[in-house]
């Protein structure tokens, strides 16, 4: 006997009905439209003081634009007599001043003795950036030298201020001639030779409406023994203490 097929009833549940089927009409949305007025104003207030409040965090975090240069006699008041050590100016053809693009430049040899010297070169630069005047390496790569080491030596001056100095070891591409070469950059009293060092120390001045300018100071001995990087050690402490104690006038 065949079995009868039973049907299986198929449940179809209501959809329920969107809300304008209910009405009849459109459901209207919310939007700024429906804002009071003196809420959006205030909204409006609220973001200007948003964006002021956020140009004048950023201008406080700036580096000034504006650089001071002390004037020629100020640099040129540099002592003649720094401890044992005696100096004579250097004259320099100004267009040296126009290749190494400084405002200013100091350029002395002090001597102990007719085989005991150092010559000084202190360039004042009012770059309103991060740039930095290139390094001695390259100039005196330019001109015969080779380096042949170079190392930073940390150094303390009085205050208690600290910093590094760079010694290069120099030869000449022909001969026997060699000769060491001290160098760092200044600002106002701290210094260091690390040119991300550098770069540093221009933050101190940030939110400032101005800056001293930047002063590279170089030493050059001849020579590449013990005696010459100890008498360029002593002669740059004495250089960075005067000029740390001068800038503070500028």
């Amino acid at each position: 006997m065949a079995r009868k097929k039973r049907s299986v009833p198929v449940l179809v549940s209501a959809s329920t009905p969107k809300p304008e089927e209910k009405t009849g009409r459109p459901l209207k949305h919310k939007s700024m439209v429906n804002i009071s007025l003196p809420v959006r104003v205030g909204v409006a207030i609220g973001s200007l003081i948003l964006v002021g409040l956020g140009a004048r965090w950023a201008a406080s975090q700036a580096v000034p634009s504006e650089v001071r240069l002390p004037n020629r006699d100020q640099l040129l008041g540099f002592p003649y007599q720094l401890g044992p050590w005696k100096g004579e100016d250097e004259v320099v053809d100004e267009k040296v001043l126009q290749v190494v693009g400084a405002e200013l430049t100091l350029n002395r040899t002090y001597r102990q003795s007719a085989e005991r010297f150092v010559g000084l070169h202190a360039a004042v630069f009012t770059y309103t950036d991060f740039s930095l005047p290139h390094p001695p390496e390259l100039c005196y790569g330019g001109t015969g030298w080779r380096v042949r080491r170079t190392r930073d030596v940390p150094l303390n001056l009085s205050d208690g201020t600290s910093g590094t100095i760079r010694i290069l070891t120099l030869e000449k591409e022909t001969g026997q001639q060699t000769a060491t070469v001290l160098y760092c950059y200044q600002l106002a009293g701290p210094f260091a030779a690390d040119r991300d060092a550098v770069r540093r120390l221009f933050w101190r001045y940030r939110g400032q409406k101005s800056r001293p300018p930047l002063v590279k100071v170089m030493f050059h001995l001849p020579g590449s023994d013990s005696t010459a990087e100890d008498d360029g050690l002593d002669f740059a402490w004495r250089t960075l203490e005067k000029l740390a104690e001068m800038e503070k006038t500028w």
